[in-house]
Parts: C-alpha cells; structure tokens; sequence
C-alpha cells in the first residue's frame, strides 16, 4: 500500500502560474506599457504604389551600418535581429541559438511590390530566419510589408502569418559589436548564469520589493513585486541583446520603465536602470516575496504533510516528527494508518478545510474533512481554529479518525504559524512549503504543493 501512496509525492508540484501572466496594476503602480495603444504616426502616402516603392527602399538605403531588428512572431517568442542589406544579399544575425548569433547568413533578399500595391523586403531562402521558431505557425514571414516609421524605428508586417518586424537604424557601435560576437558571447554568458540561478531581486526602497524569476528554456521572465502589502505580478517573453536581455514588453513600477536587463562580464552580475542608476540583479535561493502573499494565486493554498511512513521530507523538527509519530503509532493500534494531512486554506473567506487520508480498519483508502476559521496578520502569522466537520459522508470519516490523532490537531489548533518557503532543491529540484510555530521555534514541518 505505502509503494502506491508514495507515488502521489514523487513529484513536486509547482506553482499554479508560471511565465506570461499579465497585471493590473493600483496605486503607485503604473501599468505594464502595451505597444498596441501606441500612437501610430501619419505616415506619407503616395497614390502610386511605385512611389511607395521608391520611398521604402530610400529608407532601407537610410542606414549605411545595417538595422538592429526585433522579430515577434505572431504566435511565438521574441527574437535580435541584426542585418545588414546590401548588393542583393542580406547578411543576417540572430539570437535563436549560439551559431545565429555569431555567424551571419548571407542569401538574397529584393525590395518588391507584393499584392500589387503593398512594398515589402522580402528575404529568400538561406538565411538565418528559418532558424526563428513560429510558436504555432510552421515558421515565420519572409515576406514583410511596410507599416509605419516612428523616429528611427520602421514597423513592418508579415504578409503571410503577420509577424512584426522592427527594424532600427544602427551606429557604427552596434555593428561593430554583433560583428566581434557580443551577441552569442551575451547568450552564453547569461543563459549559462540564469541556469545556476534560482530567483533574482532588487529593492530600491525599503518597501518595494521586486522579484524576477527566468527561464532560459522558455526565454521567459516572471516579476512579482511587493510594496507594502501590495503584490503584483508581471511576465514577458525576452530576447538577447549585445548587452544583455531586453524585455518584449517593458515593466513599469514607481515612475521607473525596465526593459533593458544589462549583463556585466567583469562582475557577473544582471543589473537594471533605476531613478537614473544601475542596479545590480542580487541573487536568491529561494523567493524573496513572503509565500503568505502568494498563497491561492502563484502557488496552491494547499499544503501535503506525508506521514514519515510514507516519505521522509526535509525541513522537519525532530519535536514534531516525535509529536506525529505518537499519534501515528497510536492510530495504527487501532488500524487506522496515517497517510497524509492536507491544511487546505481558502484565502477569499480566512477558512481553512483540513484533509485527512488515511487507511481505516476495513482496509479501505479514505480521507475525511475538518473545518476550521483563521485569521491572519500583516506579518502573514495564521492562527487556526476548529470549527466543525461537515454532515456528510467526508465528515464521517474525519469523526472517525479525529479520535486517534489528538497530538497532530492539537498542535494546529493551540499554536500560530507563518508559512513559509523552504528549499528543498537538493532533495526535491524545487521550493516547498514549510509551517513554523510562532510559539515554540522547535515545532516545524514541511509539505508538498497540493490542489485538489
């Protein structure tokens, strides 16, 4: 039986949300810019689509050390570009993986009419975007037809799928450093970096608190950020850059816009600009935002406290361990065989159901329910009280059991706990949740991430 049961914890689960969630943002928050309500400029128009020709290929000629691109798939990530138009052939960087990035492609391109009317630069076969992925498209555009200019900036868009395409006028700097490989040598750096790193943070006051958990696989980075009891959260997609990482969409907190993620080969260290000043991305093993204020939205409310039996979990107190073993071997005098209690705390109305799974005398798996109140401080200290178990079936089986596990609910009903983050990326490749008696620093215990 236990074989089966210790199947259910041999995964550790994960936070509900990852990467990619939006935020409304209240207060001194300002929300997150959206590029869609920008305002799009009056651009020339000709009546001649021959005119309009001309005028697109003076621009492309414009800029005589190449565009530094953005490319969004309309369906994908977000991806550095850097090319250079000249003579027919396009030489092409990009930040899809090591090679793109520091060696070019070189294959024709033309400057054309597509649908008869609209001009558009059009790249042939060869180049290095048949390296972009097209999230659910098979690839992306590689025909692309002019939109807008805005300053320096020209906005051009897919013919076939509608992927956008940003091209910049670049200085002699830039060119020079995607040509000396600070493009792949920023990759390498900052990929291999955020690999050994588990959470970054900055905090520039001492109530704001900004949290930046990356993802080199998915080229995703989630915020999550803390000012006084306020949390908000934030997730991008990003692209490499010579310099480091930029953002696909900027983050705006407190009258401050982070896009651009700098990477310092001398210190190795990320840092952003804010109130006008680099500051260094400090690192974290485990998050630095308190898990009371991500209960029930970033990670399950729900917490699975094993029976030692059944897994051995790191973070507890030998007291507790000694606590829950006399109702244990109580219980199982009685053949009642403690699998694993579940506090499930609903944060929308401060109650709490209590779950307990267990093997009864009839050999039969079952799990019972008990009701409790709490109320919580600003600290996140939770103080529990029993309430009641249900007329139902559930209930039943918790008033059978309730009787041989005295220690373990007693424990939760005299003492007040925080909640709070363990790591166990040893053990388990992860974070877990851990509850500490505010009343006696010897009683701590650990759980794994349940939703039921």
């Amino acid at each position: 039986m236990h074989t089966d049961i210790y199947s259910i914890f041999s995964m550790l689960r994960v936070p509900v949300r990852r990467l990619a969630v939006g935020l409304v943002a209240v207060a001194s928050l300002a929300a997150c810019s959206n590029d869609e309500d920008m305002t799009i400029p009056v651009t020339p128009s000709y009546s001649d689509p021959e005119e309009n020709l001309a005028a697109f290929k003076q621009q492309l000629e414009a800029a005589p050390e190449g565009w530094e691109a953005t490319l969004r798939p309309l369906t994908g990530k977000v991806y550095t570009l850097f090319l250079t138009l000249g003579g027919g052939e396009v030489t092409l960087y990009a930040d899809t993986d090591t090679t793109a990035a520091q060696t070019p492609s070189h294959s024709p391109y033309s400057v054309e009419l597509t649908q008869t009317v609209n001009p558009s630069l059009v790249f042939a076969d060869g180049s290095n975007l048949a390296r972009v992925p097209g999230g659910k498209n098979p690839g992306v555009d590689k025909a692309y037809s002019y939109s807008f200019t805005r300053g320096d900036t020209l906005y051009l868009r897919g013919n076939q799928y509608g992927d956008e395409l940003r091209l910049v006028k670049a200085s002699a700097g830039t060119r020079a450093a995607y040509e000396g490989r600070a493009l792949r040598n920023a990759m390498k750096s900052v990929s291999g970096y955020l690999a050994a790193v588990h959470y970054l943070y900055l905090q520039p006051s001492p109530d704001l608190l900004i949290q930046f958990a990356v993802n080199p696989a998915t080229r995703g980075v989630y915020i999550t950020y803390l000012q006084g009891h306020d949390v908000k959260f934030f997730g991008s997609d990003y692209a490499y850059a010579p310099g480091g990482m930029r953002l696909k969409s900027p983050f705006s907190v407190a009258g401050n816009t982070l896009q651009d993620v700098a990477w310092h080969d001398d210190t190795r260290q990320l840092s952003v600009v804010y109130n006008g000043a680099s500051q260094p991305l400090q690192k974290a093993n485990i998050p630095v935002i308190p898990l009371h204020y991500l209960l029930g939205t970033e990670y399950p409310p729900g917490a699975a406290f094993p029976s030692p039996g059944v897994q051995l979990l790191p973070g507890w107190s030998s007291k507790f361990r000694t606590l829950w073993m006399k109702d244990d071997d109580g219980a199982m005098q009685e053949n009642y065989s403690l699998i694993y209690v579940v506090p499930d705390i609903h944060i929308e109305n401060n109650t709490m159901d209590l779950y307990v799974y267990y093997v009864n005398p009839e050999d039969d798996y079952v799990h019972g329910k008990m009701q409790y109140k709490y109320t919580k401080t600003a600290e996140g200290v939770f103080d529990f009280a029993f309430t009641g178990t249900p007329d139902d079936e559930e209930g039943a089986r918790a008033r059978a059991v309730q009787p041989h596990m005295p220690t373990i609910l007693g424990l939760l009903e005299n003492h007040r706990f925080r909640v709070e983050f363990f790591d166990a990326y040893q053990e388990l490749g992860g974070v877990i949740p851990q509850y500490i008696s505010v009343d006696d620093p010897e009683l701590y215990f650990t759980g794994l991430w349940f939703t039921r």
